[in-house]
């Protein structure tokens, strides 16, 4: 049994989480998941999703979307796949996203500086480098859809600009 699981280990370790999505698309942008992804195929149908990649090296990133009726919720995972923050349309204002994460030095001097980045925007500070957000919309007939679609196109993913 050990032998097994030692000889496993190379391929499970190239096959995590943060491998898959290094393959799928550039950092900062929400992007599709293969169908065959183990993330789409867990998720629920009724829903859309997108994921982003991010790295707080390059400073914190901004996640915004559109206002809409769809129900909607976004989680921010590290890098090994641990989910660290949640919220939803029901969480926000405006049902508005509108989030900055950084690690705790940027957060902090975030709220310290003189920059306008916006009353509503919430600030989550987590101690990592790189990380991935998933965001879903509730998409339960083909008219929603078709919204869920529009919604998740006019999301986005970004460096925070000072």
């Amino acid at each position: 049994m050990h032998i097994c699981i030692l000889l496993l280990l190379p391929h499970y370790t190239r096959n995590n989480i943060w491998t898959r999505l290094e393959k799928i698309g550039p950092t900062y942008q929400f992007v599709d998941l293969d169908s065959y992804d183990p993330i789409r195929q867990s998720a629920d149908p009724l829903f859309l999703l997108k994921v982003c990649k991010f790295d707080l090296d390059n400073g914190p990133v901004h996640l915004t979307t559109p206002q809409t009726t769809q129900f909607w919720s976004l989680s921010a995972y590290t890098r090994e796949g641990i989910i660290f923050y949640n919220l939803n349309d029901k969480t926000t204002p405006n049902a508005k996203l509108n989030l900055i994460i950084g690690n705790p030095l940027q957060i902090t001097e975030l709220k310290q500086s003189k920059i306008e980045h916006t009353p509503n925007s919430v600030l989550v500070a987590h101690k990592l480098n790189e990380g991935f957000t998933i965001l879903r919309v509730f998409a339960p007939s083909p008219l929603e859809k078709k919204e869920s679609e529009d919604f998740l196109a006019k999301a986005t993913c970004r460096i925070f600009n000072k």
